[in-house]
């Protein structure tokens, strides 16, 4: 009883120095990636002695491969394009990824009015890290128009090391749990609910184990994978300073027409201002006009005329 408490507590240490350990190694793995030569993303990077080294060419970034091979590092990658027949670059950039051993992972072709318009279009590329920048130069080299590229890279030594070390941990303690769980089977006076403890216990190592070997797998998928996005769209048409359908006698019918329609627009306003608002006009003032005169003429002739002082005659 007091081995089976002693291995369960041994396995909730475990679990709670893997987290501190975490921290440990991340700051340590950050102070050698300080250390490095290795620079991701930026253009003209130096290479260690001895270190193969891609020669940057046509705008491309220089990648130290020995330096980069030893990091887990995610590559991100943005083309913006022009072409003029869109269909048929779209052909040519599934072709050039496939080739490479990469695949379109996600595609979006936008709708057009007619048959001869060329579609813009929307690809997400999943191409091999060594790949890329040979991809990347291949398909600039096939449109018309680069309008922007970007590249960026996100280095995930750190966290790989630290799931890697928190699993070498999980598999042992799991080992011991099974070996424990055995071991109370196989006792004639085993007690269920001590069964059933380590029983759950194991459990609970083996989904963590497998929790964190879906981690590292798809920590693995990215960082062979690079992300590659494309847009595409046709290049502007060159838009002539006189358009060769300008028509002046068109210009002048419709010139006439918008006169003729103006003129009416007057003639409609007279109608019913004639017809309609001067009328109400009269309605709404004339009558308490009228009234108001007549109320005023009354009151004038009611009045008591005024008494006038006598004129002094002269002596």
């Amino acid at each position: 009883m007091r081995r089976v408490a002693l291995i369960l507590a041994m396995g909730v240490a475990i679990a709670a120095c893997s987290g501190d350990d975490r921290a440990a190694e991340t700051t340590s793995v950050g102070g050698a990636a300080d250390r490095s030569d290795f620079a991701s993303g930026e253009e003209g990077a130096t290479t260690t002695a001895g270190a193969e080294a891609v020669p940057a060419g046509d705008g491309a970034i220089a990648v130290d491969l020995e330096v980069a091979q030893d990091r887990k590092v995610i590559r991100q990658a943005q083309l913006q394009l022009e072409a003029d027949d869109t269909r048929a670059a779209i052909d040519r950039i599934i072709s050039l990824a496939e080739a490479s051993g990469g695949f379109v992972a996600d595609a979006t072709v936008h709708p057009v009015e007619g048959e001869d318009d060329q579609p813009a279009a929307n690809l997400t590329l999943r191409i091999p890290a060594a790949e890329l920048t040979q991809v990347m130069t291949s398909i600039k080299g096939s449109v018309e128009n680069v309008v922007s590229e970007s590249q960026g890279a996100q280095d995930v030594t750190g966290e790989y090391i630290d799931l890697e070390a928190r699993l070498t941990n999980l598999a042992a303690l799991e080992v011991e749990l099974r070996a424990l769980l055995t071991e109370v089977r196989q006792q004639p006076d085993s007690d269920p609910d001590e069964l059933l403890r380590v029983y759950n216990e194991v459990s609970n190592v083996r989904g963590q184990i497998e929790q964190i070997q879906g981690q590292l797998n798809h920590l693995d998928d990215v960082v062979d994978l690079a992300t590659l996005t494309i847009g595409l769209t046709p290049t502007p048409a060159v838009v002539p300073i006189v358009e060769d359908t300008w028509e002046p006698v068109d210009v002048a019918r419709d010139a006439l027409r918008n006169l003729v329609v103006g003129l009416q627009g007057v003639a409609d306003w007279g109608i019913r201002f004639a017809l309609f608002t001067l009328p109400m006009l009269l309605l709404v003032l004339g009558v308490p006009t009228l009234i108001g005169l007549i109320g005023y003429r009354l009151w004038k002739k009611r009045r008591p005329a005024t008494t006038q002082d006598p004129v002094p005659s002269e002596s």
